[in-house]
């Protein structure tokens, strides 16, 4: 077992890229006092410096997936940039914009539409998380298994009990119309109340 300081950056991006839980928790290890430090600086707390680290996180992460990704700096750099912007962007919002932010030296500069893009998968994926719950058993269970934690559909036929994974392929299609269903018709109700 690699210990978080003997990672070097190459390992730990293809780490992330395979979904390596040593290799995020070592990131988070190396990464985080840093992160929560700039936070608390400027007028955030440790849970702030939480849900920032873990929307950064989640940058690097889809990023990392993605074939034609290069990352320029260290990780260290990228993640400090990135965070550095959600919590810019949230004081912003808040109106506590200092005019003196107190910061590292090293960082880069984050296109805001990254951002903006973050942002509104996270609320896509907590609309989607609601829908699940609403969902029910066993589909909210099978879905997950398959798409979150990435088991195949003999391993979910073996879980819950199909007699075969054509079975739990053909129980995933019929929760997957039913998930379809259900969001769909919370985004109407959404645009509705809205409106």
């Amino acid at each position: 077992m690699k210990l978080a300081n003997y990672w070097s950056e190459a390992d730990l991006l293809k780490g992330v890229k395979e979904n390596s839980e040593l290799a995020i928790k070592s990131i988070y290890k190396l990464h985080f006092a840093m992160v929560e430090n700039f936070i608390r600086l400027n007028g955030g707390n440790s849970q702030d410096a939480k849900d920032v680290f873990q929307e950064g996180f989640l940058v690097l992460y889809r990023n990392v997936k993605k074939d034609d990704f290069k990352l320029d700096c260290k990780i260290k750099t990228y993640l400090y940039s990135v965070c550095r912007r959600i919590w810019l962007t949230e004081l912003k919002r808040k109106n506590k914009v200092s005019t003196l932010v107190n910061e590292l030296d090293e960082f880069i500069t984050v296109d805001d539409t990254e951002i903006d893009e973050n942002n509104e998968q996270e609320k896509m994926l907590s609309h989607l998380s609601q829908c699940l719950e609403l969902l029910g058993e066993p589909c909210s269970s099978l879905l997950s298994d398959f798409y979150l934690n990435n088991y195949s559909m003999q391993e979910i036929a073996d879980k819950m009990g199909y007699t075969n994974s054509d079975n739990a392929k053909t129980q995933k299609y019929k929760c997957l119309l039913r998930l379809k269903k259900i969001f769909f018709k919370n985004e109407i109700l959404k645009k509705e109340t809205i409106n």
